[in-house]
This record gives structure tokens, C-alpha cells and sequence, in this order.
């Protein structure tokens, strides 16, 4: 696998159009995925395989928030990404990962579902800092 994919959900509309300028000026290779795809892994979503995989026999609604998987970055490319997206002021974009050799099995919903507990998990611990 070549460095520097992002897999990409709901990041299609006008208001992502900075972030995907940003992308490609930074020659990352931006890849949309779609529910019809929630079924692959990850890891084979970041290789460009699974569009010829069968099809789930009910396509999943497609996930409500955005959400950015950064695939085969380095440290510092993805700090740097990470930066210029704070910089840009661009819509949020809620849930973020990392491929790793933890999740690099995992789907589409099996990683929003671990993504959203992490999120729940660290709003929790602030609401116990603030009291």
C-alpha cells in the first residue's frame, strides 16, 4: 500500500471542497466511501479493494457525521495534515482514526461504533474535570 490514503465519509459536499483542495495539495489520495462499501475492511477500502465485493443483501443508511481515516501516514505527515485541517477552519469533522493493526479488519460501522464510544468516554472525563 503507497502512503498517504484517506478514506473519506460525507465528505462530499461544497463546504468539504477546502479540505479536499487541502488534501491534494498535499498529495494525499482521497478515497469516498460509500454504505454500499460499509461491509469491507478497512484495510482493503485503503488498498482500492472491495468495490467488487458482493454487496450486503440491505445497503446501511450512511452514517450521519463526517468521518476521516488516514491511511499509511507518518507521524509527522498526519500531524501536519491535522494541523492544516485546525488551521483551515473547516466544518467539523468529528470522527477521525487511524489505520492500525488493531482495526485494520474492522468495517465501517464496527470502527464509527469504537470511535463513538472514545468520544463519549473523553466527554465524560471533561464533564468530571469541570465539576
Amino acid at each position: 500500500m503507497r502512503s498517504g490514503i484517506i478514506l473519506m465519509y460525507n465528505c462530499s459536499g461544497p463546504e468539504f471542497s477546502k479540505l479536499r483542495q487541502i488534501f491534494a495539495m498535499l498529495r494525499m489520495r482521497m478515497r469516498p466511501v460509500s454504505p454500499e462499501q460499509y461491509h469491507v475492511s478497512l484495510e482493503k477500502l485503503a488498498q482500492g479493494k472491495g468495490e467488487d465485493a458482493p454487496a450486503p443483501e440491505s445497503v446501511p443508511e450512511a452514517i450521519p457525521e463526517a468521518m476521516l481515516v488516514f491511511c499509511g501516514l507518518n507521524q509527522a505527515l498526519l500531524h501536519q495534515v491535522l494541523e492544516v485541517i485546525r488551521l483551515a477552519k473547516l466544518p467539523p469533522i468529528p470522527l477521525k482514526a487511524v489505520l492500525t493493526e488493531t482495526n485494520r479488519e474492522w468495517d465501517t460501522l464496527q470502527l464509527r461504533e469504537e470511535l463513538l464510544k472514545e468520544q463519549a468516554a473523553i466527554w465524560e472525563q471533561q464533564e468530571k474535570k469541570d465539576d
